[in-house]
Order: C-alpha cells, then structure tokens, then sequence
C-alpha cells in the first residue's frame, strides 16, 4: 500500500521560530524517516497543496457544498460563509474558526436569520448548513476572489481581504455585517457565559469545480470540506483513524492528518510540541517500523507551509546506511 500523509502544521508556520520551538523534541522516528527519505521543498499553502494533489484549484465548493446540503445550488453564486470570530491585536486582525469555540445550530439559525432580514434586499441568503457551516448566496455575479479559511485561521486577516473587481465592496459588506453581528442578543448571551463571540463570518469557496483527478483511491480525512473533492472523483472517504494501527489495509490512500494544523496556526507551541511527541508514538514510529517490513510499499509525508517540505520513502531507502537522521532544525 502507497500512503500519501498530509500533516498541516508539520512544519511551524513561523520559519523563523522554528528550529527554537522544536529545540529538544525526542521525535527520533520522525527524524529517521526525514534523514532517510527523499527530502522535497514546497513552501504551499494549506489550499496549494490540495489543488497540487487533485490537479486544479479546490474551487467551487461552496456549491457542492449547498447541493449536498439539499439547496438550489444551481441558482446564484455561493459562497462559504463560516461563523468566526476576530480578535483585534495592536494593529492586526485575527481570526479564529469553530475549531475554538462551540456553535450550537438554534444560535447558527438566530444569527442567519438576522443576516437575512439585512442582507436581504441586496441579493443574499445565508443558510446555516450546520452550525459552524454556513452558506451564502448571492443573486449577483460575485466579481470578487478570496482566500480559504485553511489559510487564514490564526493570520490576520487584513492580508486576505476579497481580491477583484467587486473585493472593495465585499470587504465593506463584511464590515457592515461584523457591525450587525456585534448587536445581536446571542452574542450577548455567548459573552455572558465566557464564550468568544461570533462577530464576523468567512468567506471562500466560490467558483464551479474544477477538472480534479483523484490522488488515490481512499480519502481518510476528518475535514468535511473535502469531501466534495473526494466523491466527485470518485474516492471513497472515511475519517481518519486516531493510530497508524487503526489504519486498515488495502488500497493506495491520501490520509489528512489535522491534530498538529491548530496548534501551529494559532500559535501554541507547548501543545505542538505535545501533539508531536504523540504522533512520534502513534504515527511516525509505527510507519517507520511498517517500512522496514515492507508493509508499506511507499510513505510520501506533505508538510505545508513556509518551511514546507514533500518526503518520499520505500523501503529501500532505510538501507541506506550513509543517509542519516535529519534534525528537525534542518528544516528550517
């Protein structure tokens, strides 16, 4: 079996941090495997990285989306329009996604539906999918390009606004929203309770599906945005096993790991370092060992990134006794 791993937040996204924030991890697998194998750059972003592996920009999934979601997906333009929350810090906005805080579907519902009355008149309908899913459609041509949330959480934002011929006049609509938003008794009730606010949305996702071709034939992911990729070529899909022992045999398969993505985008070094010195032990010793055993025929690691990096290893490779172990400062 070939293995693809992507890992976001492998590498730390502040390159020029990371050799101290990764000063002293015993990740003694992990560096074997970066000594040994073949060591690739690619400093990609998260989205890059997708389109790279499905051959076309990961476009128009804001549409799938809203058809899988039962909508009238054919009418309009869509976008992603996910709850977040901004944080001001000196003279940056920066943004958060559900991953830090819970949205429960009656305050998706409060908060759309406040939206909508609105927003209305110009053209926009917001449909809370799920509760940290949320989906617009705008009646006009959007005229406007903007960056994934994968992109964006923990950056600030003023770096990512809405590009194009229309970019300006999104970006203020976004303004009027957060304004909206920061009215709204459910917002007042988060706060009572010590809960970040949801004082804004994201917005990405536009565009018609491009012309992918699937990297493997399985999908193991737990990010439900990329399973309009996955069924519309035709791989089968499942959420990703927690161990490298939960993960069953048979054929070639793409796994997206996202334990490390959080903590690196959000800046927490004492939890990356945690979750790496965990996937030493549930990931990267066992694939090691599975290597050497011809267990698997081929692991290709994908670290995205300034720093980023595409390994490639057979086990072959392990035999090469003048490579050796790679420290992880070497990345940087």
């Amino acid at each position: 079996m070939k293995l693809t791993l992507l890992l976001p937040g492998l590498c730390w996204l502040d390159a020029h941090d990371g050799a101290e924030v990764g000063k002293g991890l015993s990740v003694p697998a992990l560096q074997q495997l970066l000594g040994k194998g073949a060591l690739l750059r690619r400093g990609e972003s998260h989205a890059e990285c997708l389109g790279r592996l499905w051959g076309a920009p990961a476009t128009g999934l804001a549409r799938l989306a809203a058809a899988e979601a039962g909508l009238d997906a054919a009418q309009g333009d869509w976008l992603f329009a996910d709850p977040v929350h901004l944080r001001v810090d000196r003279d940056r906005a920066l943004l958060a996604d559900v991953g830090v805080m819970q949205v429960s579907q009656d305050e998706a519902a409060k908060l759309t539906e406040a939206l909508n009355r609105h927003f209305g008149e110009d053209g926009l309908s917001f449909h809370p999918a799920q509760p940290g899913r949320w989906l617009l459609r705008s009646d006009k041509p959007l005229r406007a390009s903007f960056t994934p949330l994968w992109d964006v959480v923990g950056e600030d934002i003023n770096r990512h606004l809405p590009q194009g011929a229309d970019g300006l006049a999104w970006s203020r609509m976004l303004n009027e929203l957060q304004m909206l938003l920061y009215t709204q008794p459910v917002n007042d009730a988060r706060e009572a309770r010590g809960e970040l606010a949801i004082n804004s949305v994201w917005l990405w996702g536009e565009g018609e599906a491009g012309a992918w071709r699937p990297p493997a034939p399985r999908l193991l992911a737990d990010d439900e945005a990329l399973l309009p990729l996955a069924s519309r070529t035709g791989m089968r899909a499942d959420a990703a096993p927690f161990a490298f022992d939960g993960l069953e045999p048979g054929d070639d398969c793409l796994l997206v790991l996202d334990a490390l993505q959080a903590a690196a985008q959000y800046r927490d070094a004492w939890g990356w370092r945690e979750t790496l010195e965990r996937l030493e032990r549930d990931w990267f010793a066992p694939m090691l060992s599975a290597l050497r055993r011809r267990q698997l025929e081929q692991l290709t690691l994908i670290a995205t990134g300034p720093a980023g990096f595409e390994l490639t290893l057979r086990p072959a490779d392990l035999w090469k006794f003048w490579k050796r172990a790679l420290p992880l400062a070497a990345l940087y």
